[in-house]
């Protein structure tokens, strides 16, 4: 079986306009999805971020989706050979990046120094332990009728 971080991607994004006005768009690798759980990765991260100037459908103007996609980017740089981007959610006036690493240690120093074009930003920094990748194959309508979701509603 191949590394996590060697598996070509595959991007898909899916569109959600359930209730005639706010948008979701979702963004999933899956190239990863068909693999999970990897071994080796078992913490997930969530590196979440408030947008300040939203269209009608509640996503980012150009501007600003410009500069989240710098942050995306810093972000799969920052991970390197030790996490992978698996999935990018926005709704809500919310992006929120998931992936799964190795170690958290891997962007600790984002909790307290992020990317400097990010500083007017909330940036949220969350990590959980999920060694079986329920939170990815939720994101994916993948999850087992039996199985917990990884953040419960109302958590």
């Amino acid at each position: 079986m191949k590394d996590l971080v060697h598996v070509e991607p595959a991007w898909v994004q899916l569109l959600d306009d359930e209730d005639g006005e706010q948008l979701t768009v979702l963004e999933l690798d899956e190239a990863v999805v068909e693999g999970a759980p990897w071994p080796g990765y078992p913490t997930q991260l969530a590196v979440s971020v408030a947008l300040h100037d939203l269209d009608p459908q509640g996503q980012p103007y150009d501007d600003e989706h410009a500069a989240l996609l710098l942050l995306r980017s810093a972000l799969e740089n920052a991970l390197g050979q030790d996490g992978r981007l698996v999935a990018v959610i926005t709704l809500d006036g919310v992006r929120e990046h998931v992936a799964y690493v190795r170690s958290p240690d891997v962007v600790q120093g984002w909790r307290n120094a992020p990317p400097p074009e990010f500083a007017d930003h909330d940036l949220d920094v969350e990590l959980l332990e999920d060694p079986d990748w329920v939170g990815l194959r939720e994101i994916a309508g993948l999850l087992g009728a039996d199985e917990v979701p990884l953040r419960p509603p109302g958590s």
